[in-house]
């Protein structure tokens, strides 16, 4: 699997849980990727739509995404 991935996901795993802090020196598209896969599209991309993200992150990282991510549950608040 991607390194770059694996670590896209460990960030996006704790700002499921709420804990942004990792998240602030990410590229646009490795944000979008955060914030589509860990449902906190409000908190880390609030001007940006979910079509913009998908379109942006590519078809490659959302396939993984898919993949790791498709069975997760949206964060309660």
């Amino acid at each position: 699997m991607n390194e770059q991935l694996e670590h896209l996901d460990e960030i996006a795993r704790e700002a499921w849980a709420g804990n942004y802090q990792r998240t602030g020196v990410l590229s646009t598209g490795e944000r979008l990727y955060v914030a589509l896969a860990s449902g906190r599209m409000r908190e880390l991309a609030p001007a940006d739509s979910i079509a913009y993200a998908v379109d942006r992150v590519g078809t490659e990282w959302m396939a993984h995404m898919l993949e790791v991510w498709g069975r997760q549950s949206q964060p309660l608040n």
